[in-house]
């Protein structure tokens, strides 16, 4: 999650996460200008918290509680740890 100190929506996503059991990786975007350039590029938003669940963007702490809400969080955690588990193929070569 990038997020900001000063941010009071940033506190709420994270108290919500973690009300949730879930762990999550804080990337401060507070004077650090290579975090908030990372998180522009990959979330297409300049506000702060801005949440990824793997490399799927969940979005602001709005869009988290939208999807706490209607029961998606725990589903969308369970396809990215899939995801993650899932050995990448490379072609063989012929001797």
């Amino acid at each position: 999650m990038y997020l900001s100190a000063f941010c009071p929506y940033c506190h709420f996503a994270k108290r919500l996460l973690k009300q949730q059991g879930v762990q999550f990786i804080e990337l401060s975007v507070d004077f650090n200008a290579a975090a908030r350039d990372e998180m522009e590029l990959r979330s297409g938003r300049e506000t702060v918290p801005q949440i990824f669940i793997g490399q799927t963007h969940v979005g602001g702490y709005d869009d988290l509680s939208a999807l706490v809400g209607a029961g998606g969080l725990l589903g969308l955690l369970e396809k990215e740890r899939q995801n993650a588990e899932t050995p990448t193929q490379t072609p063989l070569e012929n001797d």
